[in-house]
């Protein structure tokens, strides 16, 4: 119970559900801005489809473009806030479950601790009361069996008869190895007296023998030296022999010493045994009315144990019910951030899905700027085409007066000239006199004029014009088959 207060404490604190509700406000607001988005789409899709270009259409169509991609803009960097928002709180929530979590889980194993250390306790305690239980029955038993003999025949039990007839054994062959040691000893004293005196006769002869080389050597015969190498060398196998029985005996004399000293220890140890066997007997008449005692507190300590485990294991159901509530909570808490999870990306398909419909509008916005680009060209083009044929048509209207203005002076010309040759005819008919002074002068100078009328052909035959498109040159008699290939060459 103080756990499950301590988790609602750490909810309330953390303000869970005031997250939940912003959260679901904010996937609200999102859902309805998309919708708004798709409705402009639509919108802007049909009156793509059925508008005219016309200039008043381009300009709101380049209003809209502006206005969707400030509302992209601004959706997208509400989209990046939220993202931002929902991890954090996303993460506030994890955290706050982990530490949630965590804490009812460090609850949960510190009271199944608990619950082993004392389920030890009361197995240890158990098994103590038994292990004191048999002792008692044990000591009990004894006690019974020492109660039953009699206290005044002083009658020793059976393993302290056996233990003082193995004690007097071991000190009567004490006492015969103490006998045999000091002969042993008296006969090896006597060997080494005997081995010291061949000695100091075998040094004595090896003196002679050194003194007496100088005489032997020119008295004595080779006989007798053989005879006292023969009596040296016996003497020294004697001595060997000596030494050989003294160093036997020593050995044996060290053994039966040894074998003394360990029936002395076993006898005092016997000895030890049996008054330890009496000390015992006292300890256990002691040991078996402390165990009296020592059974009814642990009796006390066994009922006191069970009480507690009875109430360990209340405690231990009662952990249980409340983890498994808390994993329920838990549990309800992942679904719902899960079920956050998945609005939240559909809500982002969603976005991606309009910002892909926003992106395929611009790139078709961009095609009509293009299409409305060559079409401005085309028709730049078309101004400047019309403003070339303007300009040849009102350079043919000034060949044409030119043409005109050429063709009045030539009937002025030919009028002239008709007008001197009727002259002249009635000059030459009225009086046969000098050329005039007119006459001299066309002939002096027939370049400036025409003087007849047929060689006001031949002057029009000699001036060419031409055509400005394709340049193809026509006389100037032919100005009017001229304007005809310029009406063609230019439709």
């Amino acid at each position: 119970m103080a756990a499950r207060g301590a988790k609602d404490a750490i909810v309330n604190k953390l303000g869970f559900k005031s997250n939940g509700s912003k959260l679901e406000m904010e996937l609200d607001k999102l859902r309805r801005e998309n919708a708004h988005l798709k409705r402009n789409l639509d919108e802007m899709s049909r009156r793509h489809g059925h508008a005219k270009h016309s200039d008043s259409d381009k300009t709101k169509l380049l209003e809209r473009i502006v206005s969707l991609e400030t509302l992209r803009e601004k959706n997208s960097q509400q989209l990046l806030a939220k993202d931002q928002e929902i991890a954090s709180l996303r993460q506030q929530l994890r955290s706050a479950q982990g530490e949630v979590v965590a804490s009812l889980h460090s609850q949960l194993d510190e009271k199944k601790k608990e619950a082993e250390q004392r389920e030890k306790l009361f197995q240890s305690l158990t098994v103590e009361t038994e292990n004191l239980k048999n002792k008692l029955a044990s000591v009990t038993e004894r006690c019974q069996a020492l109660e039953k003999r009699d206290p005044a025949a002083q009658v020793p039990p059976g393993d302290i008869a056996v233990i003082q007839d193995q004690l007097r054994d071991a000190l009567e062959k004490n006492q015969h190895w103490l006998v045999y040691d000091q002969q042993r000893e008296a006969y090896v004293q006597g060997l080494l007296a005997r081995t010291q005196e061949l000695e100091q006769q075998l040094g004595r002869a090896n003196q002679a023998n050194k003194e007496g080389d100088s005489e032997a050597s020119k008295t004595s015969t080779s006989a007798q030296q053989e005879q006292q190498a023969k009596q040296l060398e016996e003497a020294q196998r004697e001595v060997e022999t000596l030494r050989e029985k003294a160093s036997r005996a020593e050995r044996e004399l060290e053994e039966l010493r040894r074998r003394a000293g360990r029936v002395e220890s076993e006898a005092q140890s016997e000895r030890h045994r049996s008054e330890r066997a009496g000390r015992e007997a006292q300890d256990l008449r002691e040991r078996a009315s402390r165990a009296e005692k020592e059974a009814e507190s642990l009796r006390e300590k066994v009922a006191r144990a069970e009480r507690e485990a009875e109430s360990l294991r209340e405690k231990v159901v009662r952990a249980q019910e409340e983890a498994r509530g808390m994993r329920g909570r838990y549990e309800e808490k992942r679904r719902e951030l899960e079920n956050t999870d998945a609005l939240l990306e559909e809500e982002r398909k969603r976005a991606s899905e309009l910002l892909l419909q926003v992106n395929l509008l611009q790139k078709s916005m961009l095609n009509q700027h293009e299409e409305q680009k060559r079409v401005a060209m085309l028709e730049q083009q078309v101004q400047l085409s019309a403003r070339d044929f303007e300009n040849e048509k009102l350079d043919r209207q000034e060949l044409q007066q030119q043409l005109h203005r050429m063709l009045k002076e030539l009937r002025k010309a030919r009028e002239q000239i008709s007008r001197l040759e009727t002259a002249k005819q009635q000059s030459r008919f009225s009086e046969p006199t000098p050329y005039t002074r007119l006459e001299r002068l066309t002939m002096d100078d027939p370049l400036p004029g025409p003087t007849s009328p047929s060689k006001v052909p031949n002057l029009l035959n000699d001036s060419f014009l031409e055509c400005p498109k394709c340049h193809t040159t026509y006389p100037t008699s032919e100005h009017r088959e001229l304007l005809n290939h310029i009406d063609y060459c230019l439709a």
